[in-house]
């Protein structure tokens, strides 16, 4: 994934209809509302070619030295490797070999990271490790007291007031459920791991001008990550609709949906 293929990228300008407010908008002028609030969430479908390309899109007409770019794919245990790799001083191969990336990560995520790269811009490994997370989901908060490096969460806080939030989250696993007969674990607990996972996101960014790329769960309306910021940070959100998926106006800031 070379300089050619991330430029060609960038020039693609995404299809699409721009909804905000009950207006319709522009690239330009969702561009320039976005330029003045330092956290711009991004909520995707992981396996959307275009969320993938309004997100490369919206990341470069953002991007600057004052401005990174955050990612839901990335978890912070590996952020040692990911800067060794802006810097140069490890190869892509490594990367791949040593960071645990997606597996569509070459495909939709690293235009991205290189366009980072190529600039001189910072990344972040935003995500819990994933250990921390399905120990949570396994055996609930109880879970973390004995693993190992649960160290880790000791200046993190997790906020659970939501009630908007976990009602989404477990109507959402309750739909799964009646799909697959049955869930490998108790909903309540996954949901905690999604709080988990939602306050160390919220985290990785506090005090710190960026794009970030999640799923649109962790966003839409709203909620997920948003909950957990610091009071008084002021973001706004973006959500690409999946193909022949609903949506609603207040689901984000921007609503992206497909041309007719």
């Amino acid at each position: 994934m070379g300089i050619l293929i991330t430029a060609m990228l960038v020039l693609t300008f995404p299809q699409g209809i721009i909804h905000h407010g009950g207006d319709t908008v522009t690239s330009d002028e969702m561009i320039t509302i976005l330029e003045e609030v330092p956290v711009v969430f991004i909520g995707e479908k992981h396996d959307d070619a275009l969320a993938h390309m309004w997100e490369l899109y919206i990341w470069t007409n953002l991007a600057s030295d004052e401005r990174c770019l955050a990612l839901e794919m990335f978890e912070t245990d590996v952020q040692g490797l990911l800067d060794s790799y802006l810097s140069g001083d490890l190869s892509l191969d490594e990367l791949l070999e040593s960071a645990r990336p997606w597996s569509n990560y070459l495909e939709d995520y690293h235009p991205m990271v290189e366009y980072a790269a190529q600039n001189g811009y910072s990344v972040i490994a935003a995500n819990v490790p994933r250990h921390f997370a399905s120990a949570v989901a396994r055996r609930g908060w109880e879970g973390l007291g004995d693993t190992e490096g649960s160290e880790f969460f000791e200046y993190i806080s997790v906020d659970s007031s939501s009630v908007f939030y976990r009602q989404q989250f477990l109507a959402t696993m309750e739909a799964l459920s009646g799909q697959m007969q049955s869930m490998p674990m108790d909903p309540v607990n996954m949901y905690r791991a999604q709080l988990l996972k939602d306050a160390v996101m919220a985290s990785s960014i506090e005090g710190i001008s960026c794009v970030f790329v999640c799923g649109s769960f962790h966003s839409d309306y709203r909620s997920g990550i948003p909950d957990q910021l610091e009071p008084g940070v002021s973001y706004l959100t973006v959500s690409v609709i999946g193909e022949d998926e609903s949506w609603e106006a207040d689901q984000a800031d921007f609503v992206i949906v497909r041309e007719m």
